[in-house]
């Protein structure tokens, strides 16, 4: 099961999902970033919970890609 929790960072708002496959995690993300109203540029970031700081990690551009 994912969890979802949000949060506003700067003048970004940063949705935590957790819980599930990475492979699940983003294409969650991916629907979400296809949303109507969604501003373009979003994108996630892969990491974990050892990570040094938070937003750090693989940056994945959203809506993913047909590839």
């Amino acid at each position: 099961m994912a969890v979802f929790e949000g949060e506003e960072d700067g003048d970004a708002y940063v949705f935590l999902v957790t819980g599930a496959a990475c492979e699940e995690l983003l294409a969650v993300a991916a629907r979400v970033a296809a949303l109507p109203g969604v501003p373009a540029g979003a994108f996630a970031v892969v990491s974990d919970d050892e990570a040094e700081e938070f937003g750090r990690g693989r940056r994945v551009a959203l809506p993913l890609s047909e590839a």
